[in-house]
């Protein structure tokens, strides 16, 4: 199983993704790494990361290419993983929701929200190391016009409070599953 974690910039996505791979000891998968580095083969690097410009879905299917290599690889290691992407459009995050099929036998998403006022403190105020992005904002605003919302069923997860509190919601949740699990195969 893949447990993909999604977001838009800002929402808290990575944060939630890291506290829930740690927190349940499974392997902590950052699409974002692979994009460093094939995205600065796209001639438009440099203009795409100083104006906010999302890059085009033709480079991100080479960095789709190359994680669908590496989770067919992960999935001879673990039984479940957590990745971290931004799943903010639909044929390419069929993509990657196809791979988990194949090599996990299944996916679950959990879309991570924020109040607009919250990512804006966060993304002005965060000096976010490391990033890929210069302009996170001007980031935040092109990804979200470009969203295509889910066709399947997705946890939504609040991030407005601290990371505590967003993790014992997701928590919560999936005690509340687990318990429904278990009524289910109660009845005959």
């Amino acid at each position: 199983m893949i447990v993909f974690v999604g977001g838009l910039i800002g929402a808290g996505k990575s944060t939630v993704a890291k506290a829930l791979a740690a927190h349940f000891s499974l392997y902590y998968y950052d699409v974002d790494e692979i994009k460093k580095s094939v995205f600065k083969t796209d001639p438009d690097y440099d203009h795409n990361m100083q104006n906010g410009i999302p890059f085009g879905d033709e480079i991100r299917k080479t960095v789709y290419s190359k994680v669908v290599e590496d989770l067919k690889t992960l999935s001879t290691q673990h039984e479940c993983i957590v990745v971290d992407e931004t799943l903010h459009k639909r044929a390419l995050r069929r993509i990657l929701f196809d791979a988990a099929e194949e090599f996990f036998e299944g996916y679950f998403v959990i879309w991570v929200q924020a109040d607009e006022d919250v990512i804006i403190q966060r993304l002005s105020n965060q000096a976010r190391q490391n990033h890929i992005l210069k302009d996170p904002m001007a980031m935040h605003n092109s990804m979200l016009a470009e969203f295509e919302g889910f066709e399947e069923s997705v946890l939504v997860c609040r991030n407005n409070k601290s990371i505590e509190e967003t993790l014992q919601e997701v928590q919560h949740f999936f005690a509340a599953m687990s318990r429904f699990s278990m009524l289910r195969a109660d009845k005959p």
